[in-house]
Parts: C-alpha cells; structure tokens; sequence
C-alpha cells in the first residue's frame, strides 16, 4: 500500500500562508522605516525653519549682535504641543549670547570649520541627552558682516521627540490594519482559488467513488489541460485493466473446460476399469487412464507456470544472463527424456551470448520450445539447438533457433498456434497447447521477436531474435502483449 504524504490542499495552503507572512513582514518592516524617515524629515524642517527665522533677526551694528528672536519662530516649534524646545545663540568664543548655557554636545568643530571656509552653512542634525530626554537639535551659523569686519554666530534649536514618534507610531499603527487587514483577505482570496484549481481532482475522486468495482468505462470529466494527462493516464491504466480482467475471465473459462475434460475422462475410465473383467481390454483403459493423468498434470503444470511467470513480470528485475549457458543446461535435462521418445538433442551453438533478462522466464521459453520439439519429432529424429549472431540484422543482437523434423505447422496454423489452448484439427498428439503461447510471451517481456519458419525437407523453425538493447538494472518492465 502506497504512503500518503501530507494533502496537496494542506501543503498549498501552508506554502501560500508562509509566503504571504513573509510578504506583510517586509511590508510592515519597510512601512516602520519610511514612518521614521518621513518623521524625521517632517519634524527636522520644523526644527530648520526655527532656527532660520531666529537667524533672519540676528544682526550686527557697531560690531554689536543685536538679537530680536521671533514669536513665529517659537510658534514654529510648539506646532508640536507635546515637545518642549531649547535653544542657544552663540558666538565664535563659545559665549552663549542668549538662551540656554548647557545644551549638550554642540558640534563647534563643524561649525568653525563651515566659518573658516567661508562657504554657505550647512544645518547639522544630531541628537543628545538633554534633561533626561533624548532631544533632536540643529545647529546653524550666520554669517554678520559689518565693513570689513565678519562675525559669525552659531543658532542652536533642540526640540524632544515625543511628537515624532508619536506621528511614527501612528504610521506604524495604520500600516499594521493595512496590511492585517490586506493578509486576510488576500488569505480568503487564495483559499477560493486553491479549492478552484483543486476541484478537477475532487470531481475525478468523486466520479471513481461513485462507480461499481466492475465499471471500467473510461472517465468523461471536463478537466484542466494540466490535469488531462492524469486522467488519460486513469483512462488508460482502467482500460488495460478491462482487457486482462476479460482476458483473465476467458483463460480461466478455457482452463476449468480444460481441466474438467480429462477429469471427465479419467473418472469414466476408470470406472469403465473396475467394471471391465477382460483383462487384456483391463489393461488398455488403465494405459488411457494414465495417458489422461499425464495430459492433465502437464496441462496443471504449465497454467501454474503461468501464474509465476505473470508474477514475475511485475516483480522481478532483470539481472544479466548467459544464455548460451542457459540454452545448454537446458539441453542438458531434457535430453533423457528426448533420448526415451527417440529424438536427439544437439547443441550447435559456439558463441557467448549475454542479455539480461529473467533466467526463470528463459529457461521457461526454452523448455516449453524443445519440449514441444521434440514432441512432434519422428522416432530417431533429430532437434538442433544453434545460438548466432545476428550481425546481418541491424537492431538484433542474437538469434536462438530451434528446428525439428516433425510434420511442420500449416501456415493456416501458424497464426492460431499462439493462442492458450488451440489445438489444429489435425494434431492428433497429446498436449495443453499452451506450452508455445508461453514461450511467446517470455520473449515479447524481453523486447524479442518471435517467428515460425518451415524447416527443409520437413519439420518447423522457432526463431527468437533478441534485440541489441540492453535493459538497465533493476528495471521493471512493462510484459508487451503479456495475455491471460
């Protein structure tokens, strides 16, 4: 029984979920950085525009500074009503001119070095500890001129940050309902649209479900293109399923016919022998009776071959063999029994032939092909066995023939031979007639092609023709034309 993994509806859903968590973290990580910098950069023009108009009314007059601060300037700064503001105004000697004496960390050097390059003042932003208060100062010189004379002074404004970070947490604030509110709803979105692309899956579950265990039909479901080859590939699978289920329904049909004929027959037969009192007639129902058990322990014998070998398509993986060895052992052990009927096997075979393969399967083919060689071989006749290269064939590796001296096939038969249970009209030797339909079968599993000549002056040809291919390893595969 296959494992199941987590559900493709749970994963989706869980993939989906973290991806839209990743996405509101970097929406609300960016929106907390640009709440600080428009903050920042809001308040800090307060801050500049304070200062600029305390330096508008700074001047100088008989080498005097004359400060006139601007209640603009302070109504500037109480726009934020929560802060409290500090200022100073300094001279180039570090002398507070007016405001508070103690403001902490002025950057003087910056200053005096903006003074002494003449060059335009740039407004310096900083922040320190001011009053156990973290306070956001700009520094800002002026440049006094009178005659020849330059002074330069130094405006200095703090103002506390509670404002900002009040309007920065407010931002931070609406962002995280944007965006709690944006992953909901993005969530229910996407939830909507898994179902949708999943619901192709559920209508062919729901369409399987609802059939009888022997409706094979093939589904007729309206499905996306993605999903098409899965359900061609049900549709396929469930109609290869149909053909061995009615093939297996024939062949179990045709094997119980063959299997209770013989039983019929001995069991008339032996009852005709217990009644018979002649002995000599006695005896010769007992030699039929024997005949019967044989045909039918042959017969038994090759469908649990069968079986096995049905088995091993699916189950066993190809491993390299030698099957001119193979061919040569099983020469070896039938040819006693070959010598009993009065036929000869020989081998005349002498290349190294290595394929892989099943040696089961094989030995299985090449039983059942000498078997039934020397079956329908005359007393004394002869059944070669030659394994060659087949150089002269372009996609073939190796050829196997096996060629006897019987009656031959008519070629009306040779169609009909394969068949599990045909017998010709005119074959009057006894047999299951599924030896040879075997023996096709293991070489259609091995990609080999299988023929029937006629041999000269009399007799028939089986050829195998393996291909040059070789399988790799441990794969399985599929038994071509495999039929029950």
């Amino acid at each position: 029984m296959p494992k199941t993994t987590t559900s493709m509806r749970r994963q989706l859903i869980l993939m989906v979920s973290m991806v839209l968590i990743c996405i509101n973290v970097l929406a609300l990580w960016g929106a907390h950085i640009y709440a600080n910098r428009a903050t920042k950069v809001s308040y800090d023009r307060l801050l500049y525009g304070a200062a600029l108009q305390m330096a508008e009314n700074i001047n100088i007059l008989d080498s005097k500074v004359f400060i006139d601060l601007p209640v603009s300037a302070f109504e500037t700064l109480a726009l934020s009503n929560s802060d409290r503001a500090f200022y100073a105004i300094m001279n180039s000697q570090y002398q507070v001119l007016t405001g508070y004496n103690d403001l902490p960390s002025i950057p003087f050097t910056q200053l005096l070095l903006q003074s002494t390059e003449k060059e335009k003042f740039i407004p310096i932003y900083y922040e320190a500890p001011y009053h156990e208060e973290n306070v956001r100062f700009v520094a800002l010189g002026k440049r006094l001129l009178e005659a020849d004379k330059v002074n330069d002074v130094f405006i200095i404004v703090g103002q506390t940050l509670g404002a900002r970070q009040a309007a920065a947490a407010e931002i931070n604030r609406m962002a995280l309902h944007f965006v709690s509110l944006f992953f909901v709803i993005t969530l229910l979105l996407l939830l909507f649209v898994i179902w949708r692309v999943l619901r192709p899956l559920q209508a062919i579950k729901q369409a399987i479900t609802e059939r009888s265990p022997l409706e094979l039909s093939p589904l007729e479901t309206n499905v996306p293109s993605e999903i098409a080859p899965l359900l061609k590939s049900i549709n396929y699978f469930m109609a290869q399923l149909d053909t061995t289920l009615e093939r297996l329904k024939r062949f179990t049909a045709e094997a119980a016919h063959q299997i209770r004929t013989p039983l019929a027959g001995l069991n008339s037969q032996a009852q005709n022998a217990i009644d018979e009192t002649d002995e000599a007639l006695r005896q010769k129902q007992l030699q039929h009776i024997l005949e019967s058990s044989n045909v039918l322990t042959n017969t038994v014998n090759q469908l649990l071959n069968r079986a096995t070998l049905t088995h091993r398509y699916q189950s066993h993986p190809f491993s390299p063999v030698s099957l001119d060895q193979l061919t040569k052992d099983t020469c070896r052990d039938l040819v006693v029994w070959a010598l009993e009927r009065g036929v000869e096997i020989e081998y005349v075979g002498d290349i190294k032939a290595a394929i892989d393969g099943d040696e089961f399967a094989l030995k299985q083919m090449l039983q059942n092909i000498i078997e039934n060689a020397i079956k329908y071989s005359p007393n004394k006749g002869l059944v070669e066995v030659e394994l060659m290269s087949a150089n002269e064939l372009n996609d073939a590796a190796v050829v196997l023939q096996i060629r006897d001296q019987g009656v031959g096939v008519p070629d009306e038969d040779k169609e009909h031979i394969f068949e599990y249970f045909y017998r010709s009209p005119d074959n009057q030797a006894s047999g299951s007639g599924i030896g040879l339909s075997i023996a096709k079968e293991v070489a259609e599993h091995h990609d080999a092609r299988f023929h029937l000549k006629d041999n000269e002056p009399t007799g028939l040809i089986v050829e195998v023709i393996f291909p040059k291919r070789t399988l790799p390893k441990n794969r399985y595969p599929k038994p071509k034309g495999a039929r029950l």
